[in-house]
């Protein structure tokens, strides 16, 4: 590969017969679909989770970090970088693929456009925004 520039060298060693192979949380960021939790995940219900994720409000637009509580589980929604705004509805959908779709047993998170809506344990928490 004589007299190729390094940025050359580095995009075809990136490619396969032309196709881009990218490692994935390159591509996706940060966040992933996941089943974790903090430690304390056993003690969370997730019929508290489920009340927390009702506590969205269905018609307000969401767009910074956002936490809802109930007893020891927290429904947050956060993002990498700039927020996108969603309705309380948006958000219950995008906290309910984690029991619908993974499906986790209590603790989980979902990933989407940079965000993450994630359920988790709090021993002490409160809502935000």
């Amino acid at each position: 590969m004589e007299g190729r520039s390094d940025v050359a060298m580095f995009l075809c060693m990136l490619t396969i017969c032309g196709v881009i192979m990218l490692p994935v949380a390159m591509v996706v960021g940060q966040y992933s679909d996941n089943c974790s939790g903090s430690a304390l995940c056993g003690q969370v219900s997730k019929d508290d989770c489920i009340a927390a994720i009702n506590r969205y409000d269905d018609g307000t637009l969401y767009s910074q970090y956002t936490s809802r509580v109930a007893g020891h589980c927290t429904a947050i929604f956060r993002c990498d970088g700039s927020y996108v705004s969603k309705t309380g509805a948006d958000l219950k959908q995008l906290f309910n693929h984690v029991y619908d779709y993974q499906p986790c047993g209590r603790c989980g998170s979902h990933a989407f456009d940079n965000c993450e809506a994630t359920l988790n344990y709090c021993g002490s928490c409160r809502d935000v925004n």
